[in-house]
């Protein structure tokens, strides 16, 4: 047998769109994109109530058409 390693897949920092849970406010952020799942970059503050967007929703993503 062979050891075969799965190649990591590639992360990607988009600016997006956030809710804040906790002023209930739409603020932008940044989302890290790795494969098929998004999730919001860990450490940012919300620019409204500086408190911390860990567990905030990703609403879209600020992408030109």
């Amino acid at each position: 047998m062979t050891n075969q390693v799965r190649p990591q897949p590639i992360a990607a920092e988009i600016q997006a769109f956030v809710y804040c849970p906790i002023c209930t406010h739409t603020v932008e952020g940044t989302i890290v994109s790795t494969g098929k799942t998004a999730k919001v970059k860990p450490g940012q503050k919300c620019s409204r109530c500086s408190s911390s967007l860990d567990p905030a929703y990703i609403l879209r993503p600020a992408q030109a058409a």
